[in-house]
């Protein structure tokens, strides 16, 4: 009974509060009463309270994403097997928050696909010389523009050669 008054004091305190901080490694944007209103930086932005200013959030700093291990059949017919592990910034947060469901779902989808299709129309020995991790961060990063994601680097952990069993009930 006592944690349900706490919370709804919680509640009816955030309702009054008029300021929000964001720290060095967030940027956000303003939206007042359904649309947009301004990007913030970090530091203090006051806002009118009662929910009519809303301030959504991100973090702006590099970050990594551990992709899902994927497998792929390469140019010259072999079966390869790979972790990808991509880092990335926002470089645009209003289309960022605004025009992604989240951020993480679109560095995922930008790059699954593309780092699938890169490796795919390359050979076995194209995937292990020096020039790949360039041609799947390049790939990706014209993918994650649109996102208002920068895409910084790909790498490949796990890289090798592996056998593919299908096992249909």
């Amino acid at each position: 009974m006592f944690d349900r008054l706490l919370d709804l004091l919680v509640g009816c305190i955030d309702l009054f509060k008029f300021w929000i901080i964001l720290m060095p490694y967030q940027g956000g944007v303003l939206v007042r009463l359904g649309k947009f209103v301004r990007e913030l930086e970090p530091g203090l932005h006051w806002l009118i309270p009662f929910g009519v200013d809303q301030v959504l959030t991100e973090h702006t700093v590099p970050q990594f994403i551990s992709l899902a291990e994927s497998g792929i059949i390469s140019k010259d017919g072999r079966h390869i097997g790979f972790h990808p592990i991509v880092l990335y910034k926002i470089s645009d947060i209003r289309k960022a928050l605004l025009e992604v469901s989240e951020v993480e779902h679109a560095v995922y989808d930008a790059c699954s696909g593309e780092i699938g299709r890169v490796l795919h129309e390359s050979t076995f020995d194209e995937i292990i010389g020096d020039g790949i991790l360039d041609k799947l961060t390049a790939a990706c990063r014209k993918r994650g523009w649109r996102f208002g994601i920068e895409i910084m680097s790909v790498q490949l952990s796990g890289l090798a050669v592996v056998k593919n069993l299908r096992i249909i009930k």
